[in-house]
């Protein structure tokens, strides 16, 4: 294993996250969420007229509107795509970012604003204290192939089809654990549930790891298991954990419920 798992290791970790939730446009700004209709109409907030088809979204505004892209003022149509779970900036609206999405299948829009209250009195995310022994190794076992699996997200609305890669077994206070790893977009990972869960923490969280040894060894560094976005803004769609993802031991490292 080449990567450090000391606690300075984890305090750059710590140091890399919170620079992350605290950026312009970023998670703590979120100032609302739209699916786009079928039918050209109005969106609460917005001037222009919004719609979208399976394949792209629309957006028709005039000069007065003060709707931009690229620095740009829109005077005519604007149309955008992007992929399934992907995201892209779209327009600006004075200062708030406008962003599309597609989720299940569907195109929506999310709008950013430069900064908020929540960004300026943000202080950090209230974490459990550094400890070595939830550094545990554990071993992965690849599946042939991904597997798409469908999940519940943190929106009513909405499920999501997300890629099962394997699953990684580790043991934990002598309780064997079995977790579905899926492929993210910067390695593997795992949502899951636990019952520190509702309590100390929020409803489900995450952690990222480093890609196995040749021999499917891990290691998991459970001091940087991480709230998903939900736990932060009502605008985020995060999927769920894979059905069955529950560790069965209290996890009282890494994050807790945000203030």
């Amino acid at each position: 294993m080449t990567q450090a798992y000391d606690i300075d290791s984890w305090h750059t970790f710590r140091a890399r996250r919170e620079a992350e939730l605290v950026e312009p446009h970023g998670w703590l700004t979120l100032q609302g969420f739209h699916w786009l209709p079928t039918k050209p109409g109005p969106l609460p907030g917005l001037p222009g007229t919004w719609s979208a088809t399976q394949a792209e979204a629309r957006l028709d505004a005039t000069a007065i509107d003060g709707l931009t892209i690229d620095g740009v003022t829109l005077d005519g149509a604007s149309t955008l795509t992007v992929a399934e779970a992907g995201r892209l900036p779209w327009v600006d609206f004075g200062e708030v970012q406008v962003e599309l999405l597609r989720r299940g299948g569907r195109l929506a829009i999310r709008l950013r604003a430069e900064s908020s209250a929540a960004r300026e009195a943000f202080d950090g995310v209230e974490h459990f204290d550094f400890d070595p022994d939830w550094v545990i190794e554990g071993t992965y076992e690849p599946y042939d192939e991904l597997r798409p699996t469908e999940v519940a997200t943190i929106r009513p609305d909405l499920r999501q089809s997300v890629k099962a890669s394997g699953e990684v077994r580790f043991t934990l206070d002598g309780r064997p654990q079995r977790l579905t790893v899926t492929s993210m977009k910067y390695g593997l990972g795992v949502e899951f549930h636990d019952p520190t869960n509702g309590d100390e923490t929020p409803a489900w969280r995450q952690l990222k790891f480093a890609e196995p040894d040749p021999d499917g060894t891990v290691v998991l560094d459970f001091n940087r298991t991480v709230d998903m976005w939900f736990a932060f803004t009502a605008y985020a769609t995060c999927p769920a954990p894979i059905e069955g993802n529950h560790v069965t031991v209290p996890v009282r490292a890494g994050e807790k419920t945000p203030r």
